[in-house]
């Protein structure tokens, strides 16, 4: 299992890998598409998006890195791009609530919500650059200073002005004034509050950067800095 759903008014999503640190593996990837795609179709209120205490997801997962190529790689980079596009443009309220570390692709996830809660312990990385592979770069750039992340270093919730907008104790109220507001509008409401975003300019860069030759190699050598550094494996775009 890599996902635990429970579908209702407010569908709740928790990524479900602990023991991976819920990076995102190709099959993780493809059960959160599955779920977007049949959210679209039930159109729940709301949409929230969870972790565990420890960890909301850790990124790209490097587990079997030697049996990749350039092209499997990107591939897979595409896929999560494809994901980010499907959730920051879903037709319900999206929430993410993160109490622990939102590492790359997983921190990218976080930044594709409408509404981003998050724990005191919540820490948040994009070390996309440190391998060349340009994800999410410009929705982060839409909320909040890209040079405040995009150096690859952690940030502490309480440090990261416009990635966080609350705290998960607001959850409540928040899913209280959304689902009192007229159904009709909501469309409307969601286009408004979302950041002016081009999904094929972001795919077009996301593209650029995988393809750029050397993938394998730049991901093999960010790997190893990241164990010599004795800093998680698991990782993140």
């Amino acid at each position: 299992m890599t996902l635990v759903v429970q579908r209702g008014a407010v569908w709740e999503v928790r990524l479900d890998r602990p023991a991976a640190a819920n990076a995102l593996s190709p099959a993780l990837v493809d059960a959160l598409h599955e779920v977007l795609d049949e959210a679209a179709t039930a159109r729940p209120e709301a949409l929230i998006l969870t972790g565990n205490r420890r960890h909301f997801a850790a990124g790209f997962d490097l587990t079997g890195l030697s049996r990749e190529s350039d092209a499997s790689l990107a591939c897979r980079f595409l896929r999560i791009g494809l994901l980010l596009e499907k959730l920051s443009t879903a037709p319900y309220l999206t929430v993410a609530v993160v109490e622990g570390s939102a590492i790359g692709a997983g921190a990218d996830l976080v930044a594709a919500c409408d509404h981003r809660l998050a724990g005191p312990d919540a820490r948040f990385a994009f070390p996309g650059a440190r391998f060349g592979v340009v994800l999410g770069t410009a929705r982060l750039g839409s909320i909040t200073d890209p040079l405040m992340f995009l150096g690859g270093d952690t940030v502490a919730a309480r440090d990261a002005r416009g990635l966080v907008t609350g705290a998960p104790g607001e959850l409540p109220g928040i899913l209280d004034a959304w689902a009192r507001t007229d159904p009709e509008t909501r469309p409307a409401l969601l286009a408004a509050a979302r950041p002016v975003h081009s999904t094929d300019a972001a795919l077009a860069a996301l593209t650029r950067s995988v393809t750029a030759p050397g993938l394998h190699e730049r991901l093999t050598a960010y790997r190893h800095r990241v164990l010599s550094s004795r800093t998680p494996s698991k990782e993140p775009s």
